[in-house]
């Protein structure tokens, strides 16, 4: 529990309310023997959890895994569009994209120190 408690004061959140309403959640995280941020942050990370999941999943009905099964078992052809779009070159992946770029034998290569106007 120690553990839990060192992580939580390691993120703040601060939120305005009315006087009364702070009063309220403070006797009822009293009563429940809570303190404030565990009252409050408890229902509200079970709604966080709740609806992510409820977001990364599709359920589908009936008729809807029917014709998705429908859809995968006979695909239709690519579209004109998707063939120009799958003739585009790949886009660099993160690795090559911190690599320097090797100029081709025999290109000018660049130089480290370039001459700007107005700079000595």
């Amino acid at each position: 529990m120690e553990a839990t408690a060192q992580h939580l004061r390691q993120a703040r959140m601060e939120f305005k309310t009315t006087t009364g309403m702070k009063d309220l959640l403070s006797q009822a995280a009293a009563l429940d023997g809570l303190d404030l941020t565990a009252f409050v942050l408890g229902p509200a990370i079970e709604k966080a959890r709740k609806v992510l999941n409820e977001h990364a999943s599709i359920s589908l009905a009936k008729q809807g895994q029917a014709a998705l099964v429908q859809l995968l078992q006979a695909p239709s052809k690519p579209t004109r569009a998707m063939k120009e779009l799958m003739a585009l070159p790949d886009l660099p992946s993160r690795s090559s994209a911190r690599a320097p770029a090797r100029a081709p034998a025999g290109a000018p290569t660049r130089t480290a120190a370039v001459a700007r106007p107005g700079r000595t």
